[in-house]
C-alpha cells in the first residue's frame, strides 16, 4: 500500500497545473542554465521556462533568422543583449523591431560603430525602451549620440562606458534630449571635456560614472552645476581631477550621497576628507584609495 500512495502521489505532483509549477520555479533563483535545464524535461516545462525568460543574450555566430527565432521564443523578453555582431546588425534591429516584444532595455557591445539606421527602426517600433548601452563602441561620433537622444527621448539609463571621442555636443544633446535620464555612464570614455556652460538643467540626473575618463575640474563644475541633484559620483582614475574639482562637485550638487575618488592623484583630498563631511552633510560615503570612509 504504501508504494502505492507513493506512485499516486508522485503522478499527482507531476500534473500540477502551470500556475504552481511557475510559482515554484520563480522562487527556486535559478539562472538561464537551470531554466535551460528544466526546460529538456518535458514540453510544459520548455513553455513555462520560456515565458519566465525575460533576458535574452545574442552572440556574434548566431545568424539574423537563429537570432529571430529565439526572440520569438520567449514572449515575455524585457531585455535583450547583441555581442559583437559580425553580420548585419542594422538589418536585425529592424526586423526584431516588427516583433510583438515590450523591450525596456537593449545592450550592444563590442561594436565597430553605431547601427544607426536599425536603432531608427527599432525605436519607431518600439516604445517601450528605457534603457541602452553601447558599449565598447569603437567609432561613436557625435551624430550618434544625436541620434541616441532624438531616438530613445525617455531613457532612463545611457551607458557608453569605453566609447572613444566622446563630444562635448553629443553629451550636451543627450542630457538635453533625454530630460528623463537617472543613470548616465561614460567611464573609460576618451574626449569628456565639457568646457562650455550648460543653459538647462538636468533635474533627475541621480547616477553619473566619469571613472577612468579624461575629465577635468573645469567639466566637473559644467556638469554638476546643472546636473544638481546627482546622489551617486564615480570618479575612479580620473588623473585630470583634483580637490578643486571635488570642491565643486560638493558645493553643487547638494543631495550628493556617495562619491568614489579612488585612484585619484591629487594627495590633498586625503587630508581634506573632514571638510568634505562638513561642506556636503547629506554625503553617506566616500571611497578613496584601497580603503572607504563611511560617514555615519
Amino acid at each position: 500500500m504504501k508504494r502505492k500512495r507513493t506512485k499516486t502521489n508522485s503522478l499527482k505532483f507531476q500534473y500540477l497545473p502551470d500556475d504552481c509549477w511557475e510559482l515554484i520555479f520563480k522562487n527556486m533563483r535559478i539562472d538561464d542554465e537551470d531554466y535551460h535545464s528544466l526546460s529538456l524535461v518535458s514540453k510544459q516545462f520548455l513553455s513555462i521556462t520560456n515565458r519566465l525568460r525575460f533576458s535574452l543574450t545574442i552572440k556574434y555566430c548566431q545568424t539574423i533568422q537563429e537570432t529571430l527565432n529565439l526572440v520569438r521564443r520567449f514572449p515575455n523578453l524585457t531585455s535583450l543583449h547583441l555581442c559583437g555582431q559580425g553580420g548585419d546588425l542594422d538589418e536585425l534591429l529592424r526586423q526584431i523591431s516588427t516583433l510583438s516584444i515590450n523591450l525596456t532595455s537593449l545592450k550592444l557591445y563590442d561594436l565597430r560603430t553605431m547601427p544607426a539606421n536599425g536603432l531608427l527602426d527599432f525605436s519607431q517600433n518600439i516604445k517601450t525602451l528605457t534603457e541602452v548601452t553601447c558599449s565598447k563602441t569603437e567609432y561613436l561620433r557625435t551624430t550618434h549620440m544625436f541620434l541616441i537622444a532624438d531616438c530613445f527621448p525617455n531613457l532612463q539609463l545611457l551607458d557608453l562606458n569605453h566609447c572613444e571621442d566622446i563630444s562635448q555636443k553629443g553629451i550636451y544633446r543627450v542630457l538635453y534630449g533625454c530630460r528623463n535620464i537617472r543613470h548616465l555612464n561614460l567611464a573609460d570614455c576618451s574626449g569628456v571635456k565639457l568646457h562650455r556652460m550648460m543653459k538647462f538643467q538636468v533635474l533627475k540626473l541621480e547616477v553619473l560614472n566619469l571613472s577612468y575618463s579624461t575629465v577635468d575640474d573645469r567639466t566637473l563644475n559644467v556638469i554638476t552645476k546643472s546636473c544638481t541633484e546627482i546622489l551617486q559620483l564615480s570618479l575612479k582614475f580620473c588623473d585630470d581631477v583634483t580637490y578643486k574639482g571635488v570642491k565643486h562637485v560638493l558645493q553643487n550638487c547638494k543631495q550628493l550621497k556617495e562619491i568614489n575618488l579612488n585612484g585619484v592623484k591629487d594627495d590633498t583630498i586625503l587630508s581634506n576628507l573632514a571638510s568634505m563631511v562638513l561642506l556636503r552633510p547629506s554625503l553617506r560615503k566616500i571611497t578613496y584609495g584601497l580603503g572607504q570612509c563611511w560617514v555615519p
